[in-house]
């Protein structure tokens, strides 16, 4: 908006300049079309000029000052630089003048300052070359610290960008190793919890092996029985050995 801005305020300073306001009074139809704004006719007139002075660089200056007017800037562009030729130094200064101009409109203003300030240098007297030339320097001045101040910018913002990454990371680094940690803090203790269960385990055991284990109805029988047998063996053995003392004979045995 402020380029815009300033851009409007130069080409209120900008004006077309011909040869000599003087010329402008009397003798010459192309000037007098110019100034009526019929640029079209003048540009014509000073076409048809040159076909008969085709190194009249006044003429040559003048056909391109109206088609430039006429915005054919190529064309324009081709015939003020061949105009340039003229040994009349404010010819020159003119000339200088319109393709700043030009140059201008094109937006290469690095080149319209160039132009401007060779206009001042041929016409020190010029006013409007000096105020193009001082504006477009400060309007280029402004651009430049725009972009310094864009550079710095992109390079803070690189600077954070990289700054939260790496924060970033490091956070990620932490975490990971917290849950290593306790991933491994997690089977230390899974690890001891094993490990006593195996001692209670085996001291379970230990504990069953010790306890007489439960015998069976039959298997109760069975031993009574057995019991009973042996005792009833043991007693007959006792009274034989007994009445073999006494002298003793039975003639039947139990």
């Amino acid at each position: 908006m402020y380029r815009k801005e300033k851009y409007k305020n130069l080409k209120r300073y900008i004006s077309i300049t011909l040869l000599s306001i003087a010329v402008l009074a009397a003798k010459d139809p192309g000037i007098n079309a110019f100034y009526k704004g019929d640029f079209e006719k003048a540009h014509y007139y000073y076409q048809e000029r040159l076909k008969k002075d085709t190194d009249n660089e006044k003429i040559i200056y003048n056909q391109g000052t109206s088609a430039l007017a006429m915005e054919k800037y190529d064309e324009a562009k081709s015939l003020l630089m061949q105009s340039l030729a003229s040994d009349n130094e404010k010819q020159r200064a003119k000339a200088h003048y319109n393709l700043g101009k030009l140059t201008l409109q094109q937006q290469e203003i690095d080149e319209a300052i160039v132009h401007f300030k060779k206009s001042m240098l041929y016409d020190p007297d010029d006013v409007n070359s000096k105020i193009m030339y001082e504006q477009l320097r400060q309007m280029q001045q402004q651009q430049e610290q725009q972009k310094q101040d864009q550079q710095q910018g992109s390079d803070q913002q690189k600077q954070d960008d990289q700054q939260q990454s790496d924060q970033q990371q490091d956070q990620e680094r932490d975490q990971k190793q917290d849950n290593e940690n306790q991933d491994g803090q997690q089977q230390d203790n899974e690890s001891r919890d094993e490990q006593q269960q195996n001692k209670s385990m085996d001291s379970q055991l230990k504990e069953e092996d010790l306890t007489p284990q439960e015998l069976s109805k039959e298997q109760a029988k069975n031993i009574l029985n057995a019991m009973k047998e042996d005792e009833k063996e043991s007693m007959k053995k006792l009274i034989l050995s007994k009445a073999r003392k006494k002298g003793i004979k039975r003639s039947k045995e139990w």
